[in-house]
């Protein structure tokens, strides 16, 4: 069984007492659970810093990409793109 099999979906009340878990938008592994809080809390903002990383680095490459499209067709394929 695998990680992502092991994971149960957090509801709200406990995503208020985890940063992690609402980071994750889900309950993290027990291994992971059994962290010291200030170490889930580090967690958390790796993630988080890793999502915001990840999403300027595809708009990014949206941008490089859309560098050798035809003026015309940017805007359709940008908006195609999302």
């Amino acid at each position: 069984m695998g990680v992502c099999d092991t994971l149960t979906h957090v509801d709200d009340a406990a995503a208020d007492t985890d940063p992690l878990a609402a980071t994750l938008r889900d309950t993290p592994p027990p291994a992971v659970q059994a962290l010291p809080p200030e170490l889930r809390e580090r967690l958390a903002e790796q993630v988080r810093a890793g999502r915001a990383r990840q999403r300027q680095l595809g708009e990014e490459a949206v941008a490089s990409a859309l560098k050798g499209v035809p003026l015309p067709v940017r805007g359709l394929l940008r908006k195609a793109l999302g």
